[in-house]
């Protein structure tokens, strides 16, 4: 093999390992106005939560977690038991979520899906327990998180082609429980999809499936995060400098008037910029800055009594 090969080679082989497995997640734009002092996550389910050959999850999401929740202290506990159905679960559920606060990410279905393929459960029971498990965490205060189920690798393999049949009722029926309770779905289905070189077998991800997953948890965990824990708070814009427009990113712990305003460095107020009622949660704005004099400004944002204020730098 010649020089220039192994050289290429080397190149493409380091874009594939820092694209993949040294590769840090996007961080949401909230993550620094969580407003408690750690992150803490219960993991429950069956083979998957388990891990299987090795490979997990939960090591990359403590990982991601703390790779933009900088400074909190997160936690990351695995209570799974491979082969187990929704309905074996229920016995050792309150034990895996004794004392814990923050989220409860629920991965369970796939042993269900095997046993309606035989004739042997029905899904009436999935969704049975599947309420307990929602309906428990919320009584604990727990925010849970439930995952859709992956496919089997059916080819060739008729029971596993019947499986998956239920794989669709099932996720479907999460799908639904989710928005009945108003809590949160990680659609690991979705992001594997049927790409089987996921796998190392006829159901349970690789090192990059699980890796795949850790990242769906993530942003699971983020939207709630955004949703329901943040304190007040208000963005640096983006760009800064900018030109003719910029983005400007607030937080809110709960419903209010979010009112921001535009002031010169003498304190002048040039221009509103933003006046509405908004729930609690984490959004953004876009501002036109064309008719303004290239220099420095404050924006300022109030709510619920709080001033918080940031400047900007207008360039032409």
């Amino acid at each position: 093999m010649s020089y220039r090969k192994i050289i290429f080679l080397s190149f493409i082989l380091s874009i594939l390992f820092f694209s993949g497995y040294a590769q840090i997640p996007s961080c949401s734009a909230a993550a620094k106005f969580y407003g408690k002092d750690s992150i803490n996550v219960t993991t429950f389910g069956a083979s998957t939560v388990a891990g299987v050959g090795g490979f997990s999850f939960q090591t990359d999401l403590l990982n991601n977690i703390e790779s933009c929740y900088t400074g909190e202290i997160v936690s990351v506990t695995t209570n799974g038991i491979a082969g187990e159905t929704t309905t074996q679960g229920l016995a050792r559920f309150p034990g895996a979520i004794a004392g814990r606060t923050g989220f409860v990410l629920i991965l369970m279905g796939s042993n269900d899906a095997l046993g309606l393929a035989a004739k042997k459960f029905k899904i009436s029971d999935t969704e049975k327990n599947m309420r307990y498990y929602i309906e428990t965490s919320l009584k604990h205060n727990l925010i849970p998180i439930i995952g859709t189920i992956q496919f089997f690798n059916d080819k060739n393999n008729q029971t596993y082609k019947t499986a998956n049949l239920y794989v669709n009722q099932i996720n479907a029926l999460y799908k639904r429980l989710v928005d009945e309770y108003h809590v949160y779905l990680a659609d690991i289905n979705r992001a594997l999809g049927r790409d089987f070189t996921l796998y190392q077998d006829y159901v349970h991800p690789n090192a990059a499936g699980y890796k795949l997953i850790s990242y769906v948890w993530f942003d699971a965990i983020n939207r709630a995060i955004d949703d329901k824990l943040l304190v007040i708070g208000l963005n640096q814009n983006y760009p800064n400098p900018s030109i003719d427009r910029t983005t400007i990113g607030f937080s809110l712990s709960q419903a209010g008037r979010v009112q921001i305003n535009l002031y010169n460095m003498t304190g002048r107020l040039i221009k509103n910029i933003y006046d509405s009622y908004q729930n609690a949660g984490y959004r953004t704005i876009s501002v036109s800055l064309n008719n303004l004099d290239p220099g420095i400004y404050i924006y300022s944002m109030q709510v619920g009594g709080q001033l918080l204020s940031k400047k900007m730098i207008v360039t032409r």
